[in-house]
């Protein structure tokens, strides 16, 4: 079987080219599953084809999704691999919580976490801490979410991941809108939007930044502003049919169309909503999308309105969330009042009342519960400006010492090259003096030793083109001549009494180093003439 990671590579593309041409999504399903369950296809190949098949039906066939995922899970686990297994599992949370199964996808987080921690992956665990502060979140335990929140959002910020980045400020903006501080909460989607817009294109995150701040206006009473937001990010999501978000979206502008007095607009919203969370099986959203239903239903027909109200109060599961009941006991208070049903009236007026003012008090606890998140995340803020604050004091630290060190080390080398220096210069001139002292030694020796007239010292010419076996020419015969009664003369001065130039100076004296065998590198002039002495005295 071929393994190598390109030919895998086109190998899927091809796969992919093939569904691409195929007409019905349930087919393009049906060959998908078909490739996962081969198990004579490259495990990379089988676990692309589970990625394509959750991407195309996570948010329009959660349940499938899920069964697909047990799948993943099994192969993964089979194969050993680490990663794929921790992909299976962060997706299976990802379904869980958004079907509301909060206890489920927290269970699916922590092993995911598990393995991220194996994997030692910081992208890995940042992805699973942020998941977990959603679930905090449901949970209403905000001080922990914003602790998840916080911590995911620093480990983002240092590697520079700005989508993390962008999605941990969109995360804590939501928990500061939840608790009521809206303008904070604003701030902060501000700040998300701002660094993804700067990507160039817009999908799911974008459009959940627009969500949340048409919801924060919705809450503020600026339901104008709010319907803008939310239909720019339907627009989004409707190119992915991103089925749970756009949920919500149909909810929230049947409710604002329902406070802007456009009926038909909102039933539109609320009969869509109705059959979206329908066709995804949650629970709480339909309960919420018959609630809108029989709402402007009342305005019309309060026959029709009760019917329905009374029929969803028969079917309501005893843990509905308690906006959904305040509204619902709203709505049967009304109907039976305008219908002078006053036994009826009143005890939904009083369900109404309990539940009115257990929210209430929930808003004013929140009042306690806003200074408790925002002094944590103001000591958590502080206390990761002194973390910041402690690594730059560290690296100034090395950074110093890094310095001194080179300061320090460039130091010694220029004082060992100076002594270097020095040293060398100071035996090149003992030397020197040697080598003149020796020439003044030969040219002075007795008549007996090296038959020489010390004060009239000649070279002997016809002694030396023997002894070098060649002529000397007339130029080069005067340069060493005048390098007889001056040893150290310069070239340029040594052209002057020659009367030739510099370059003709120079172009002799390398001749003569030919002819006389000189290997001397420092002092050769003054070796040219000792050894032209030794050759006249030969």
């Amino acid at each position: 079987m071929l393994k190598s990671g390109k030919i895998q590579y086109i190998n899927f593309v091809l796969i992919l080219l093939l569904l691409a041409t195929t007409s019905s999504a349930q087919s393009i399903e049906h060959t998908l599953k078909k490739i996962w369950e081969d198990e004579k296809e490259i495990n990379s190949i089988r676990f692309n084809a589970l990625e394509e098949y959750y991407e195309i039906n996570n948010q329009v066939k959660p349940d499938s999704a899920l069964i697909s995922l047990d799948y993943h899970y099994k192969l993964a686990k089979e194969k050993n691999a680490a990663l794929e297994l921790y992909k299976a599992t962060k997706k299976k949370g990802n379904i869980h919580r958004l079907k509301g199964n909060y206890d489920i996808a927290m269970s699916s987080y922590q092993e995911a976490e598990s393995l991220a921690t194996k994997l030692n992956d910081p992208i890995l665990k940042a992805e699973i801490m942020g998941n977990m502060g959603n679930i905090f979140v449901f949970r209403q335990d905000y001080k922990q979410a914003t602790r998840s929140f916080s911590k995911t959002l620093k480990v983002y910020q240092d590697l520079n991941n700005s989508d993390g980045e962008s999605h941990m400020l969109t995360s804590l903006g939501s928990v500061f809108l939840i608790i009521n501080n809206y303008d904070l909460a604003l701030e902060y989607y501000q700040k998300s939007l701002s660094i993804i817009n700067k990507r160039g294109f817009e999908d799911r995150s974008t459009a959940i930044i627009y969500i949340n701040i048409g919801w924060t206006n919705f809450v503020k009473g600026l339901y104008e502003e709010a319907k803008v937001y939310y239909e720019k990010g339907i627009k989004i999501l409707q190119v992915k049919n991103e089925k749970f978000f756009i949920a919500n979206c149909y909810s929230t502008l049947a409710k604002i169309h329902l406070k802007l007095n456009q009926l038909d607009q909102a039933n539109e919203y609320a009969k869509k909503d109705l059959a979206l969370n329908t066709e995804l099986d949650i629970k709480t959203g339909i309960l919420n999308a018959e609630i809108i239903i029989a709402q402007l239903t009342f305005v019309t027909n309060i026959k029709d309105a009760t019917e329905k109200g009374q029929s969803i109060l028969a079917k309501l599961p005893a843990k509905t969330n308690k906006n959904l009941k305040k509204d619902l006991y709203e709505l049967l208070y009304k109907c039976y009042k305008v219908q002078n049903k006053l036994d009826l009236s009143l005890e939904m007026y009083e369900l109404y009342n309990t539940y009115n003012d257990s929210i209430q008090q929930e808003k004013n606890n929140f009042a306690v519960v806003r200074e408790a998140v925002k002094n944590d995340f103001e000591v958590r803020l502080n206390e990761n400006k002194l973390e910041n604050e402690n690594e730059k004091a560290k690296l100034r630290a090395i950074q110093l010492k890094r310095t001194f060190a080179i300061i320090l080390t460039s130091t010694l080398l220029i004082i060992s090259i100076i002594f270097y220096f020095k040293s060398n210069i100071k035996k090149n001139r003992i030397k020197r003096e040697l080598l003149l002292n020796e020439l003044e030694r030969l040219k002075t020796l007795s008549d007996t030793q090296l038959k020489l007239q010390p004060q009239k010292f000649e070279l002997n010419r016809d002694k030396i083109e023997i002894s070098i076996n060649r002529k000397i020419n007339e130029t080069d015969w005067t340069i060493l001549n005048i390098l007889i009664d001056d040893p150290v003369i310069s070239n340029k001065e040594t052209a002057a009494k020659a009367f030739k130039s510099v370059d003709g100076v120079g172009s002799a004296l390398r001749r003569m180093y030919d002819y006389f065998e000189i290997k001397e590198s420092k002092y050769k002039k003054i070796s040219l003439l000792m050894k032209a002495i030794k050759l006249s005295n030969t």
